[in-house]
């Protein structure tokens, strides 16, 4: 991509006021970045604890079945989403382990840690060298307000692997050769569409797509409208094959679509919560609803829309800027995930929009944001605009949630230990007062047919001496 097509013309000139290579923030970010990443996978080395925890029991089922297969793994539906590629590396990973379920807790701190890396890299694409306000970066992926996918429910198809492969998209998104950047965006997102809540990315692509048709067709680009068309067709078909076999099942069992209060719900009630969500990546935990952390809320969606809607009405006039590609995509994104969300999760009441576990798939928003914030003289308050967002960041980010952290880690190894010794589920509920699922006789099956209870996966965790039961052979 060419300089020139980086930034608006009016912009330019201020946006990017130092092109020359500086090691001073080079080094900052990478000392920031490691002290981050080292104390990330501590925290994962520390407390994760290897027992199947909530909806592993679930999704892990075809490994207590028999030897899946990749495809059987590929297309394996929990909840709202498929696993995709998520359950591919414990394919190889668990007989390696016997099973040990800390390794799906260091493949997703890996993955947000090599995703940190690809938005540096989309950073310097996009814009220029690195810079101190960079260090804005690592504090919006490794922040541990998203402990919950680190020790709570490791599930790396869930969000780690989506966001890696949503870093990976808007790179190729910049290349220059066309039919290779149709190419690799459109098969990331196929794999994206069927991996996790990476499924949103497929109404994206076809938006991505339905840009090109529109360039093409008003000759603002070179690209031939076939090939355009071409890509649009492929995009629509990833998404509608998600639909094939599939079986809606609601994540909650409160779900419903208030009919009666539609319109109360979609202007207040579903914006309130989606805002919520957008807040709890910036204030530090303990979370309680309030007005104070409501009005955060509001202002960081009220800027993601209206930044995206900046985005995209400079794609309908110019089709040249890759930033403003990249901007749309990763808002896009977050918008359509996060109003699914409180849709589907509005039913529990706000305090649900604080689950650790969205804060993962909300770091697109805050990139997007981010870049936003680059691209403006704000005049010639730039650098002070900049410092303002880096320090917004550093509480939750910094901050370790330690009551939470240690009650799903010191709940999981209680379990665990007394399981071991004394084979009662109810029993060690009770005993641990902790439960490594709210209801062991009904484990969520999702239309695979008939499924196995927690005893059984326990029992055969025990005869094959797996998980929980694996002791290494003493030296």
């Amino acid at each position: 991509m060419r300089a020139t097509e980086r930034f608006d013309v009016t912009e330019r000139s201020e946006a990017i006021s130092d092109k020359r290579p500086s090691i001073g923030p080079v080094l900052a970010i990478t000392a920031l970045s490691v002290a981050l990443g080292v104390r990330f996978f501590l925290i994962i080395w520390k407390y994760s604890i290897n027992v199947f925890f909530y909806d592993q029991w679930s999704y892990l089922t075809p490994f207590f079945r028999h030897q899946p297969s990749i495809a059987e793994l590929f297309f394996w539906q929990h909840g709202e989403h498929f696993e995709g590629v998520g359950l591919i590396a414990d394919k190889f990973l668990y007989p390696l382990t016997h099973w040990n379920t800390r390794v799906d807790s260091f493949l997703v701190g890996g993955c947000i840690f090599a995703a940190m890396l690809l938005a540096l890299r989309l950073k310097c694409k996009l814009i220029g060298p690195l810079s101190y306000s960079d260090l804005a970066i690592p504090l919006i992926f490794l922040t541990l307000a998203q402990y919950e996918e680190l020790i709570g429910t490791p599930n790396p198809g869930y969000s780690a692997l989506p966001l890696l492969m949503m870093m990976a998209y808007c790179l190729a998104l910049l290349g220059n050769n066309r039919l290779l950047k149709y190419s690799v965006v459109l098969a990331l997102n196929f794999l994206l569409v069927f991996t996790g809540l990476g499924l949103f990315m497929g109404a994206v692509t076809v938006g991505v797509f339905l840009l090109e048709c529109y360039w093409s067709w008003r000759h603002m680009t070179s690209a031939p409208f076939a090939q355009a068309l071409t890509g649009l067709a492929v995009a629509a078909a990833s998404l509608a094959s998600f639909f094939i076999h599939y079986t809606f099942t609601p994540g909650v069992v409160c779900f419903e679509i208030p009919h009666g209060h539609f319109l109360q719900y979609a202007f207040l009630r579903y914006p309130r919560f989606m805002a919520l969500m957008f807040a709890q990546s910036v204030v530090p935990r303990p979370l309680h609803v309030s007005s104070g952390i409501t009005v955060l809320g509001v202002a960081i969606l009220l800027a993601a829309v209206g930044i995206f809607a900046w985005h995209l009405l400079h794609l309908l006039k110019d089709a040249g800027s890759g930033a403003h590609l990249v901007g749309v995509v990763l808002l896009g994104y977050c918008l359509l995930f996060s109003a699914n969300a409180s849709i589907g999760r509005i039913c529990l009441g706000m305090q649900a929009a604080f689950a650790s576990r969205y804060v993962t798939l909300l770091i697109p928003a805050f990139l997007a944001i981010y870049f936003y914030l680059l691209s403006r003289s704000w005049g010639g308050k730039r650098n002070f605009v900049l410092a303002l967002f880096v320090l917004l960041l550093v509480p939750a980010a910094v901050r370790k949630p330690w009551e939470d952290i240690r009650l799903y880690s010191n709940g999981k190894r209680d379990w665990a230990n007394c399981y071991v010794r004394r084979e009662n589920i109810q029993y060690c509920d009770q005993s641990a007062n902790f439960s490594v699922h709210p209801k062991p006789e009904q484990i969520a099956d999702f239309g695979h047919g008939s499924d196995l209870k927690l005893q059984e996966k326990l029992d055969y965790l025990k005869l094959h001496r797996l998980n929980l039961f694996y002791q290494p052979p003493s030296k």
